[in-house]
């Protein structure tokens, strides 16, 4: 009832003289009143969420909201993800040494407050990210300078030249904030803003952009709310509210889009599949993701002996019956590549990916002295896939003597403690910020960032190939990197990938124009329509419909 009281609401304010005595025919309007958008409810499982600050949010539901709420300078549709595309910056130039970046702002873009959305903006909000220095800092770890040119006008130098720089300025991360709101809120960008910012628990609560939607509030583990910017400057949205709700059932997810009690997910269980296809009233899209789910090895042997020894992180990677999880667990909304590195990048060759061997596997055990195999926990972040992808995985270790003590936490909690660097085994995901090859070669290569310093990963030799793929403009020479990378990283064996998902996104056929997109998941404004009844009825009739109900 909360959204029929808020249409209600919204009815009332629009027409002041309409009369409520009673729903009988009512006498025409003198002049036509627009319908009122609609609500959209999407279910998805957001215990990840951490925080809604961009410059302090480092997980995956916050990329789907801060894509609908924030600009950033660039962006890539799901129309051509190969290409980089205007979005806060009409154009920009690129210096001939590959240092220097000038990038010209669209004219009369203003941010929800109503202030106007300039250069200053863009440099405080990327030297906010910067000096804060949480999770995604290191976006903005290449940026040696951001100069304000004039009004409309910036200018970045880089500590070296970078291929991937324009792939990450579309990162949600990146996003530009109201500085003059912020601000106001105890926000800075000065050196010490890792000490001295204050605005992040304003900033989990409402957003300061310029997106098409304005977010109005977050209950964790309940539902986030945003509501359409009427001004924004790409056109006004389709949907006038967006709803997620907090649910992690994969039984009650297809239940309440099967009752209309929901109209979007994202992500559903393979199992349920059959069913959301077999229903006439519901549409299923299949979206190939870089998303990937792994095994997460220490290389710390404070943390596990055993796994310290690269031979035993082999003998777990050969012991794991990948074809049996994808295709019995899963029901084939799988695949999976050679190393870390997801299929669909450049220079990842499926040719390279190895199965199960479990006789090598019990092999390099004896070698490295655990013939009578060993204990340990697995640490993941709990949700019904998961449980079911942990037990299978238990089981696959089982026969080669290892025993896996299953430890499910709280999505939030695993993330926490992994951040620490306290997690010696891990079942964990990893979602794309940006579309460039460094999304995972920067990531799992170097000791001081990203899983690599989770699980104390550090070798030389995949540090230098990740700074050839980070640095080198020339992409046969970047793809020749990966491939000699995914050598080194396959021989190490700190990751192992489970599987590469398939999202079965499933949706009420009232649901219109939805794009896939392996970034965003789920784009509001761009790629999201919503034409239902109460869309199109009058409002004198409506609020008698609602009246009633």
């Amino acid at each position: 009832m909360k959204t029929f009281r808020l249409i209600l609401s919204l009815i009332l304010v629009a027409v002041p003289g309409l009369n409520l005595v009673g729903c009988g025919p009512q006498a025409a309007a003198p002049t036509a009143t627009p319908a009122p958008l609609p609500t959209l409810v999407m279910v998805a499982n957001i215990d990840d969420v951490v925080t809604l600050d961009p410059h302090h949010a480092y997980e995956t539901t916050n990329l789907m909201i801060h894509a609908s709420t924030y600009d950033t300078l660039v962006e890539f549709k799901p129309s051509d993800l190969t290409r980089v595309a205007p979005r806060l910056a009409d154009s920009w130039e690129v210096s001939p040494d590959g240092l220097t970046y000038t990038f010209h702002l669209h004219p009369g873009v203003k941010f929800s407050s109503g202030n106007p959305v300039t250069a200053e903006d863009v440099r405080f909000s990327w030297m906010r990210l910067k000096n804060i220095k949480d999770n995604p800092a290191f976006y903005a770890d290449i940026i040696s300078e951001v100069q304000v040119v004039d009004e409309a006008t910036i200018k970045v130098t880089l500590t070296e030249p970078s291929p991937a720089f324009l792939s990450i300025c579309a990162a949600p991360a990146m996003s530009i904030v109201d500085s003059k709101v912020v601000k106001e809120h105890g926000g800075t960008d000065a050196a010490d803003a890792d000490q001295t910012d204050k605005a992040k628990d304003w900033l989990d609560q409402h957003s300061a952009g310029s997106g098409p939607f304005i977010q109005v509030s977050w209950t964790p583990k309940a539902e986030i709310v945003l509501e359409a910017n009427p001004n924004y400057w790409r056109g006004a949205p389709k949907l006038g509210r967006v709803v997620i709700k907090h649910v992690s059932d994969p039984t009650t997810v297809l239940q309440m889009l099967q009752r209309g009690d929901a109209d979007l997910h994202d992500n559903l269980d393979p199992d349920l599949a059959e069913q959301a296809k077999a229903d006439p009233n519901l549409n299923v899209v299949i979206g190939q993701s870089l998303d990937q789910n792994y095994l997460a090895m220490t290389s710390n042997p404070d943390l596990s002996k055993p796994l310290a020894d690269k031979r035993v992180r082999q003998a777990i990677a050969l012991s794991v019956d990948y074809d049996g999880l994808i295709q019995a667990l899963l029901r084939g909304y799988g695949s999976r590549a050679p190393s870390i590195i997801p299929l669909g990048i450049l220079g990842v060759d499926p040719a390279m990916t190895q199965g199960r061997d479990l006789e090598k596997a019990r092999a390099l055990l004896k070698e490295a002295g655990y013939e009578n195999g060993f204990t340990v926990d697995l640490a993941y972040g709990s949700n019904p896939t998961r449980e079911t992808i942990a037990a299978k995985l238990k089981s696959d270790l089982a026969e080669v003597g290892i025993t896996v003590n299953l430890k499910p936490m709280e999505q939030s909690v695993y993330l926490s403690e992994m951040r620490a660097q306290k997690l010696a085994f891990c079942f964990g995901g990893w979602t794309p910020d940006y579309l460039d090859p460094t999304m995972w070669t920067d990531y799992f290569s170097y000791h001081d960032r990203g899983i690599a310093k989770r699980m104390w990963y550090n070798n030389p030799e995949a540090e230098k190939y990740a700074r050839i793929v980070g640095t080198e403009l020339d992409p046969a020479r970047r793809e020749q990197a990966i491939k000699e990378l995914q050598k080194v990283l396959m021989d190490d064996m700190p990751f192992t990938m489970l599987y590469q998902s398939q999202r079965i996104i499933v949706m009420n056929k009232a649901v219109q124009g939805f794009a896939y997109h392996p970034v965003q998941f789920v784009n509001f404004f761009d790629s999201v329509s919503y034409t239902h009844l109460r869309a199109h009825e009058t409002p004198e009739h409506l609020v008698c419909r609602l009246l009633l109900e």
